[in-house]
């Protein structure tokens, strides 16, 4: 390896070099000219005040690696184009361009030709590992294009104002451990001048058919989103994100949505905080997901929200002091015009639940503009507890279900509050005060407790 080199602007290196401690100005960067390639540099900045160009960068090269280096004030810390094997640790990036103001909504489907600033660009990189590096206080941290293989792990990419982690086209990665607080951004909404945390910030995304990735023990406090999943364009094109496992995240304290996954299939969201958000979970038009074991509490809306889904099991969750916990429902929409089969919803298991202290524990239904035949059904609920919540079971509009095995226990107004509906209420245990209420379609209602 050389050693003690003096970096110069624009260098080519082609071949394992440790840089002399220093700040050195580089409007041009460097760029990893061959394979087989490491760069080491503790005590090293380079510096670049236009926020332009790329700190260090490689094209089409394989096992090459980056340490200790520290890099302020480009519009790419590092970006890796159609390369094998890169490794980056310990980098520390600062001061990468940011988008002005407050008026831009940020756009989650960027082409690459288009892609935002930010700390790394991984582009069309198969295999390699990010670890132990600093990218806060950026537009993005890390952003993944057609990227498969790579591991993150331990790093710091909080205080972002776009994104921690972003995935587009990348299938296959583990992003793990890592820090990605604060990811948020404010907006001034122009219709009405109001001013939001919101604008599809979030600790991490997924886009693009971004899929079989795993997604494990994140800190993700206080996003705009703590993951936000998308298996859909703005256009309406379906590119779903499926099969991944989100598990054991902290997403508490998210302005809007502690974990949003839409249009998406097969992922599993397993041990979760979704706790202190707007709503905990925000699923929509997505089918056969698996939600076990999260904790969803004081959200200021809804718990577990599931718009046009089917073939969902929720179970062993704790929902616990939200307007609504869980909340299933069908209201149509423009957006069936793009996704026409998912009309209904339908086919899903609700077991073994602890709801407590919500206004509503769990209220499916279908919205009045919504003909008959496609009410929703088919949903089960056994093996839950409704515990201290002002109405335990609500439906509306719902046919084809089946509630059996709960135990209901002090729910102030109504164990059960049925409308409507085609509901089996089976074999359930509930306190002496609980009520089963029945509305039918002319508003007359019939009440009883006990066991049913």
């Amino acid at each position: 390896m050389l050693d003690n080199i003096i970096p110069a602007d624009g260098m080519v290196i082609t071949e394992s070099t440790r840089f002399a401690p220093g700040i050195y100005p580089l409007s041009q960067g460097l760029t990893i000219g061959a394979d087989n390639v490491t760069l080491e540099g503790e005590g090293v900045l380079l510096v670049n005040q236009t926020r332009e160009g790329v700190g260090i960068q490689a094209h089409d090269r394989q096992n090459i690696a980056v340490r200790g280096i520290s890099i302020s004030g480009f519009y790419h810390g590092l970006r890796f184009d159609d390369c094998r094997d890169v490794q980056v640790d310990n980098v520390r990036v600062r001061d990468t361009y940011e988008i002005e103001g407050i008026d831009t909504f940020l756009y989650l489907w960027h082409p690459i030709e288009q892609v935002y600033s930010g700390a790394i660009l991984l582009n069309n990189v198969q295999g390699g590992v990010v670890r132990d590096c600093d990218f806060q206080h950026q537009m993005n941290g890390i952003l993944l294009y057609h990227s498969g293989g790579v591991t993150v792990e331990r790093c710091n990419a909080s205080f972002n104002i776009c994104w921690g982690v972003y995935l587009n086209g990348s299938s296959g990665n583990r992003i793990l451990d890592n820090r990605l607080d604060f990811c948020n951004r404010v907006f001034r909404r122009p219709e009405s001048g109001a001013i939001r945390v919101e604008a599809d910030a979030a600790a991490i995304v997924l886009v693009e058919s971004s899929c079989r990735n795993h997604l494990l023990r994140n800190g993700c406090l206080c996003g705009g989103d703590g993951i936000f999943i998308a298996g859909y364009n703005h256009k309406g094109g379906k590119a779903t994100c499926d099969d991944n496992l989100i598990e054991d995240n902290d997403c508490r304290l998210s302005t809007n949505n502690a974990i949003e996954s839409t249009f998406a299939r097969g992922n599993i969201f397993r041990r979760n905080d979704c706790s202190r958000s707007n709503y905990g979970f925000w699923m929509g038009y997505s089918w056969d997901n698996v939600m076990e074991d999260n904790i969803v509490d004081s959200c200021r809306m809804v718990g577990i929200a599931i718009e046009h889904g089917h073939s969902f099991i929720i179970r062993g969750n704790q929902i616990s002091n939200n307007r609504e916990g869980i909340r299933l429902f069908t209201r149509g929409g423009e957006t069936l015009k793009h996704w026409p089969e998912w009309a209904v919803s339908y086919d899903y298991t609700l077991e073994n639940n602890l709801i407590e202290f919500n206004r509503i524990g769990f209220n499916g239904y279908t919205g009045a503009e919504i003909p008959a035949e496609k009410v929703s059904y088919d949903l089960r609920l056994r093996g839950n507890t409704f515990r201290s919540n002002l109405t335990g079971l609500r439906f509306h509009r719902v046919r084809q279900s089946v509630v059996s095995d709960n135990t209901f226990e002090n729910n102030q107004q109504a164990a059960v509050f049925v409308q409507q509906p085609d509901v089996e209420i089976g074999e359930n245990q509930f306190s002496g005060s609980d009520a089963i209420i029945h509305t039918d379609a002319l508003g007359h209602s019939t009440e009883s407790s006990g066991w049913v």
